[in-house]
């Protein structure tokens, strides 16, 4: 198994987010005793978002690009050279005002990208590219969402479903770490995740 880690939480010793991705990694490397990781740490090393001559150079055709172009397309293009590398992707990230936080959202737009992750066929539709690929996502919410009426708010976890559709990929799971920040949850929400890890059949 070749595993690529995206790291998000900039909190980098007690972050719910990755203590519980780390404890999923230590299942899967007693399980796939062969696996290789590749860590990408964005909190460490954040992605600049898209500006005007990244965008033009993903509209133009390589061999059209001016050297500008190329060099601001570059870090698209080794992104997504890693994606389509590792056959299993492990994100580890807290969901911020709902969503996703702007490094994560960088980075889907960094990889994103017409004529190598997706594609249009001749009727016009968009079809994903990225085949062959699991995502576990390890999710922590600072407010307790699952099974409450405001469940609904998330926008973290529809965005990610449909945003790795979008490039082929469908084999998506979410560990949940439920509530980090709610005094009636805080104490319970990360050995709860741990707990349900174990059980996961990976």
């Amino acid at each position: 198994m070749k595993l690529l880690h995206i790291k998000v939480s900039p909190n980098l010793t007690g972050s719910a987010s990755r203590i519980v991705a780390s404890h999923l990694l230590a299942k899967l490397q007693q399980r796939y005793p062969a696996l290789t990781e590749t860590v990408l740490d964005l909190a460490q090393q954040p992605l600049p978002h898209l500006d005007a001559l990244t965008v033009s150079a993903f509209l133009t055709k390589p061999e059209l690009r001016t050297e500008a172009q190329l060099k601001a397309a570059a870090l698209s293009e080794q992104l997504v050279d890693q994606l389509l590398a590792h056959d299993t992707l492990l994100i580890s990230s807290p969901m911020w005002n709902l969503g996703l936080p702007s490094v994560l959202k960088a980075w889907f737009d960094h990889i994103t990208r017409a004529g190598r992750t997706f594609a249009f066929t001749a009727e016009g539709e968009k079809v994903g590219l990225v085949s062959n690929k699991q995502v576990l996502v390890v999710m922590a919410n600072g407010t307790p969402l699952l099974g409450r009426p405001t469940e609904a708010d998330d926008q973290f976890t529809p965005y990610m479903t449909t945003a790795l559709r979008y490039i082929g990929i469908t084999d998506v799971r979410f560990i949940r770490v439920d509530g980090t920040h709610h005094p009636q949850t805080r104490a319970a929400a990360v050995p709860e995740a741990l707990a349900a890890i174990d059980f996961l059949q990976l």
